[in-house]
């Protein structure tokens, strides 16, 4: 009985982890990025491009990570015909 709420705990654990390196790994690198902009004396170019980067590392990955957890799922699932082989 202690098991399924453990699996959900571990479920919006993942969910919530994501959440925050979705929003914060590339709020971060943005910061790194104005501060080179700043040190340079360039117009927001780092900024833009680090953040935008990681933002779309950031996508890819949770996309990536996501297709498979549903692969590893799918092959744990019975035949839906029905045929055992």
């Amino acid at each position: 009985m202690v098991t399924k709420p453990v699996r959900a705990l571990e479920a919006a654990e993942d969910g919530v982890v994501a959440a925050f390196e979705l929003v914060l790994t590339p709020a971060l690198f943005a910061l790194f990025g104005y501060l080179i902009d700043k040190w340079l004396g360039t117009s927001p170019i780092f900024l833009a491009s680090m953040g935008g980067v990681v933002a779309v590392y950031e996508i890819w990955k949770l996309w990536y990570t996501y297709t498979q957890k549903m692969r590893s799922y799918e092959k744990s699932l019975p035949d839906a015909k029905g045929s055992n082989e």
